[in-house]
Order: structure tokens, then C-alpha cells, then sequence
């Protein structure tokens, strides 16, 4: 987003204008978070507790993209009346934290008000994730990392459409692209048995499933190249089963085994959710890196072996034979049994293919050379 920052405090009038504004779109909020938020590990008399934080933190983070305003006395005010804490936590980055909490947990996101682009290969994927001196901006989330590569897929592949380019988060994504499938602009809406009517070639398009999808055994998933998958559901794949492309999934994915099975992961896959693996899974290839990019913990099974890059808050690959030539990027210490080996030959060029933007926008460090702009994360439990 390119945003002209705002220099004005809030005064009394402003006040009520918020006022009116939550009132007005609380129920939305809520809504919206029933359906999303993961309660898994949340008693079902706490989820009041947890859907009320969630809509406090993304009320204040709405209301500062858009009054844009970052000043003090604006934050102070709005703190009190969204019952959150906007504390400075590097530059030109604030954390918006919820003052209730929710099994001794704070809800918190991640907002910057200045911006600027950084190459997605030079800051993270040359890098294993493991070096002393690699850092991991709170803002290079998949959901930032999707929000930047779809517009310019969608330029690239449906060049009479003017990609939306400001997106919020993980959902807004996905409801963007079943917009453009319900109007039969370049994505084609498809339901769950629609992969089963193909009988596991290829998907022949640009595909939007509305629903969850299960892949039976023996039985692979695959997006063509220049095509791109999203699945608005969890993504289930039985014993024996591969996945190949680019993919998008809006719940979970799992990956199960039995006995001896090989499962193949030499895909990208975009993750609203947990990414659970068996063991025996191959990840890709040196002509075709496995990526994963998941808003929630990736756990990989106890033989896991091949070249892949992962992203998420928590990752654990601590039992068995662990072997991943490519990075690991996460927001908490990731648990991996043996080190990540440097892989010296992703290339850069190829980055789009795979479904990743080349670049990425997130909080600038300069406050001269920075570009205006609001960017956020997605309330999770802290």
C-alpha cells in the first residue's frame, strides 16, 4: 500500500468517529474469526475470550492504516479504547498486543507505517536460517510473502485484469481469488470432486476449489507449471502420494504413511494452518526445491530427506534421519535434529516459477529512504 502518513493527533471527534467505526463492523470482526481462528488448543469457554482479543488487536491495526497515524498521543488513545498495548519494538515496527488474555496468552500482530523492498533471495534464501547472523523480519509471513506473488502472477497470466495489491492477511487472499473464479476472470471455480474427475493428471487450469481435498494412495497432486492451485480447505494426502506445483491452502495440510511409504513433496505450498508429515517424505529436487510457507507449526516426520525451504513460527524435525539442504526461517527457535546444509544452487531467476516473489515489502530501517506504507501480520497467540 502507498499511504501519505498522517501528522495530526486525534482529538475527541475522532474518538467518536472510531467509536461508531467499531460498533459498525464488531460484528464483522467476529465473524470473521470464528471461522478462522485455530481453537485447537483453546477450551470451548475460552473462545469468547480469544475471538473479543483477536477483534481488539485487528480493530487497532485497521484503524491505523487507516487514519494513518503513528503518533504517540494518537496510539495512547487508541490503546485505551481498543484495550491493546502499541508498543515501539525496532524500527519504524510496532507490536499491537490484546490486554486480555487467553490461557495466559496475549493475541499479537506486527504493524509498520514506513516500507521498503527487499530481494526475497538475498535476505532469506541464500541464507540457511541458522547463521549467527541471520534475522527474520516479524513481517516476512506467508501471507506477506503470497500477498506480494500474486499480484504479479495474476499480471503475468491474466493480463486484462488490475490485480487488488493491498492485501490484509492469509483470507483475504484466498476470498480475492474465489471473487475472480465466481466471475470467471482467469481462475475457474471448481469444487472438492473435481480433482477426483480428473483421475490425478494434472489440473488443466487455473484452479479455486471451494472445500477440503483428499488425495487416496498411490495417487498424486500436480499443478502444471505457470498454473496455480488454491484450495479453500484443508489439503489431506494418503500414503504413496506426491505433490507437484504450486498450491495454495487456505486450513491444513497432512501427509500421512503406512508401513514403507514414500510420500514426495516438490511443490510450494502456501499454508493457512499446520503442515504435519509422515515419515518417508521426499522433499524436492536440486531443479526443483520443495517450499513451505505456513502460518502455523510445521512438524516433519521422522525420515525427511531432500532439498526444501521452510517457513513458520515453529518447525520440529527432531527424530530420526533429518536431511534438508535449503533453510529454515522461523519467528521461534526452530527443534532440527542436524544441521541445514547450504544449498548453492537455488537460483534466483527461477524464484517466480516457484511460485515466490522476487521481492518482498516489510518495515524499513531508514526513516529517510523508507516508502509510506501499512503493513501488518495476522493476530496470533503469543
Amino acid at each position: 500500500m502507498k499511504i501519505i502518513l498522517s501528522k495530526k493527533g486525534m482529538g475527541l471527534p475522532a474518538v467518536l468517529a472510531i467509536v461508531a467505526f467499531v460498533l459498525g463492523t464488531t460484528a464483522t470482526f467476529l465473524s470473521y474469526i470464528f471461522f478462522q481462528a485455530r481453537l485447537s488448543d483453546i477450551q470451548i469457554n475460552e473462545s469468547e475470550a480469544y475471538q473479543n482479543a483477536v477483534s481488539n488487536v485487528k480493530g487497532a491495526l485497521y484503524m491505523i492504516a487507516r487514519d494513518k497515524n503513528l503518533e504517540d498521543s494518537y496510539l495512547s488513545q487508541l490503546e485505551e479504547l481498543m484495550n491493546v498495548d502499541i508498543e515501539v519494538y525496532g524500527n519504524n515496527l510496532y507490536t499491537v498486543t490484546s490486554r486480555t488474555k487467553v490461557n495466559s496468552r496475549s493475541i499479537q500482530s506486527y504493524i509498520t507505517g514506513s516500507i521498503m523492498s527487499i530481494d526475497t533471495y538475498d535476505t532469506i534464501f541464500k541464507y540457511t536460517g541458522e547463521e549467527e547472523t541471520f534475522q527474520l523480519s516479524p513481517l516476512i509471513t506467508p501471507s506477506n510473502l503470497m500477498s506480494n506473488y500474486l499480484p504479479e502472477y495474476i499480471k503475468t497470466n491474466f493480463p486484462w485484469i488490475t490485480p487488488e495489491k493491498t492485501f490484509t492477511d492469509f483470507q483475504s487472499v484466498v476470498d480475492y481469488v474465489k471473487t475472480l473464479a465466481l466471475a470467471n476472470q482467469g481462475f475457474e471455480y471448481k469444487t472438492s470432486s473435481a480433482i477426483a474427475n480428473i483421475n490425478y493428471a494434472p489440473i488443466s487450469g487455473h484452479w479455486y476449489i471451494n472445500g477440503s481435498v483428499s488425495i487416496p494412495q498411490n495417487k498424486d497432486l500436480i499443478v502444471p507449471d505457470g498454473k496455480l492451485l488454491v484450495i479453500d480447505g484443508n489439503l489431506n494426502m494418503a500414503e504413496n502420494s506426491n505433490i507437484y506445483g504450486n498450491v495454495i491452502v487456505n486450513g491444513h495440510v497432512t501427509i500421512v504413511d503406512k508401513g514403507s511409504s514414500v510420500q514426495g513433496l516438490k511443490a510450494t505450498l502456501y499454508i493457512n494452518g499446520n503442515l504435519t508429515t509422515g515419515k518417508n517424505t521426499d522433499l524436492g529436487t536440486i531443479d526443483r526445491p520443495a517450499f513451505v510457507f505456513a502460518e502455523g507449526d510445521i512438524n516433519l516426520g521422522n525420515k525427511t530427506t531432500g532439498y526444501g525451504y521452510f517457513l513458520s513460527e515453529n518447525l520440529t524435525a527432531q527424530q530420526g534421519n533429518i536431511y534438508i539442504t535449503g533453510g529454515v526461517y522461523t519467528v521461534f527457535t526452530p527443534t532440527v535434529q542436524k544441521d541445514v546444509v547450504t544449498n548453492p544452487d537455488l537460483s534466483y531467476d527461477l524464484l517466480y516459477d516457484y511460485g515466490i516473489p522476487e521481492q518482498i515489502a516489510i518495515e524499513s530501517t531508514d526513516p529517510i529512504e523508507g516508502e509510506v506504507g501499512f503493513i501488518f501480520t495476522t493476530p496470533k497467540l503469543n
